[in-house]
């Protein structure tokens, strides 16, 4: 398939998602103003759907940003009494996801927590149902094992972006810096498909999808 009509999917794709609440639309726009990195609206009915059907009530999330990805869980996990626990290193960012958790009404219900996912990431305990990885892409093997280990039999774990626009695929790598990332990614994307504890599929939504189950 040819980069258009990859695009032409991606738009077909995303004029087929039902309405988004006009809280999704706001930090949408406020993504692009401010160059945010949030998952795509496909990617966010994705999560929604998958934690919905998993029925998914404790969630971790790895990389909070503004948010975004965070209500579309919320939108799955709290209604049946869930609840997620989400950490995010940049504090404008934090501060932001904590208005927007305080605007729908979700903000009892969220742990935001505030620092490096290297070090707060071995002080939880867990049990998870539903782990979502957006964090940064280096780290994603350093994480894997906690993840395992924190993971209920049955739970899922998500990573996203594990295409690096397109990087990891062609290895065509667009500034040095990437380099030791996508050579990361593609060692994730190895071992989660031959961990002895995994069952693992990858798909082509956003910018590529690592959805990993715990046997």
């Amino acid at each position: 398939m040819t980069r258009e009509a990859d695009v032409d999917v991606k738009e077909y794709i995303r004029e087929l998602l039902p309405p988004r609440e006009a809280i999704f639309l706001q930090m949408e726009e406020e993504a692009r103003e401010r160059i945010v990195p949030i998952v795509e609206p496909e990617v966010g009915h994705f999560l929604y759907w998958l934690a919905l059907t998993n029925n998914s009530k404790r969630v971790l999330e790895v990389g909070t940003a503004i948010g975004y990805s965070t209500l579309w869980l919320a939108k799955a996990v709290l209604p049946r009494g869930g609840h997620i626990t989400t950490m995010e290193i940049n504090g404008p960012r934090a501060e932001t996801a904590r208005k927007y958790f305080q605007q729908a009404g979700v903000i009892d219900r969220i742990e935001l927590i505030f620092g490096d996912a290297r070090e707060l990431l071995y002080e939880l305990v867990g049990p998870y149902d539903f782990i979502f990885l957006d964090a940064a892409k280096g780290k994603y093997v350093e994480f894997l094992e906690k993840c395992i280990e924190m993971l209920v039999p049955g739970g899922i774990l998500v990573a996203e972006d594990v295409f690096m626009k397109g990087m990891v695929i062609s290895g065509e790598v667009d500034k040095r810096r990437n380099k030791t990332a996508v050579a990361r990614l593609r060692n994730y994307l190895q071992m989660v498909r031959e961990h002895p504890q995994l069952e693992t599929v990858l798909l082509p939504l956003g910018d590529g999808i690592a959805i990993s189950t715990k046997k």
